[in-house]
């Protein structure tokens, strides 16, 4: 999907955050808008929204002092959320769907996050829990027959969700993706292998410092598994915004957060999906721009 001219306020909110959080003054703030414009005068709004948005964010960060300026928040957010979705744990055993139901308490994790103009109550979300969008009884079939899963995880916080799916998935393959590095509150690899999500898969970074997945920056050993899993599931709006209609097919699993990306969904703002995208035969995996 291409960007909107609302990623560009959206790009510089974060930006302004980001200062922020690591104490910097007016003058760093100021200093970190210039450089959010200068950039953006140089992108495409073709690109999907969480490239042109990591952009903006790279070129900011190289202003701080701190490498990861969200660390302190992504370890409270996953405090808070442990006890939760341990909660939510012990409730699913008594759902008679509980892998659905284990997909539905992830999309409502996805309402952690830091970066979108909206803010939506993680309480609310778990007490709403449906899907707007419900592909989730084709994901589970072809879970079934599947040999090779790919699960790309989104945010702190929502991680500890994530898990209540990853420990119901059908025996197969997995491959569990975070960043590589840090980058807003993401979970990254060595993060995601603190939590103990090795139990459940291999993980491996996207290889790429970008939100999402940018095709055109990932690792090979990424691409390999990418394009060799029997179904891909992806978490969160940056790897919607950089996945969907984009070479093969995958499953979606989010909330609604901004208007950019719940239009394609077909929800309204704060509406949970799990959307399944047929991808693009005429979009290659391996894009040379």
């Amino acid at each position: 999907m291409h960007s909107g001219i609302e990623c560009l306020p959206c790009a510089i909110r974060q930006c302004r955050q980001i200062v922020k959080m690591v104490g910097g003054n007016e003058e760093l703030e100021r200093k970190a808008v210039e450089r959010a414009g200068a950039v953006a005068k140089g992108l495409s709004l073709d690109e999907p929204p969480s490239t042109y948005t990591s952009r903006i964010l790279l070129a900011v960060m190289s202003l701080l002092d701190s490498s990861d300026p969200f660390k302190q928040m992504k370890a409270e957010q996953n405090r808070a959320a442990r006890p939760v979705a341990e909660k939510a744990d012990r409730e699913i055993a008594e759902s008679p769907e509980p892998l659905k139901t284990a997909l539905m308490l992830a999309a409502a994790g996805n309402v952690i996050d830091p970066g979108p103009r909206h803010s939506f109550s993680i309480d609310d979300a778990l007490k709403e829990l449906q899907f707007a969008h419900d592909d989730s009884d084709m994901l589970i079939e072809r879970l079934d027959h599947s040999k090779r899963i790919m699960y790309i995880l989104d945010n702190s916080g929502e991680v500890m969700f994530d898990i209540l799916v990853l420990k119901r998935l059908p025996k197969a393959d997995l491959v569990i993706v975070a960043r590589p590095g840090p980058i807003l509150n993401d979970v990254t690899v060595n993060e995601a292998k603190e939590l103990g999500l090795e139990e459940f898969g291999r993980v491996i970074g996207t290889g790429s410092q970008f939100l999402g997945v940018d095709l055109a920056t990932v690792s090979d050993e990424f691409r390999k598994v990418y394009e060799n899993a029997d179904v891909v599931i992806a978490k969160g709006h940056a790897n919607f915004e950089s996945l969907v209609g984009r070479g093969r097919d995958g499953f979606f699993v989010l909330t609604a957060k901004c208007e950019l990306v719940a239009e394609p969904l077909g929800v309204k703002l704060g509406e949970s999906a799990c959307f399944y995208s047929e991808g693009s035969s005429a979009e290659p995996l391996n894009p040379s721009f």
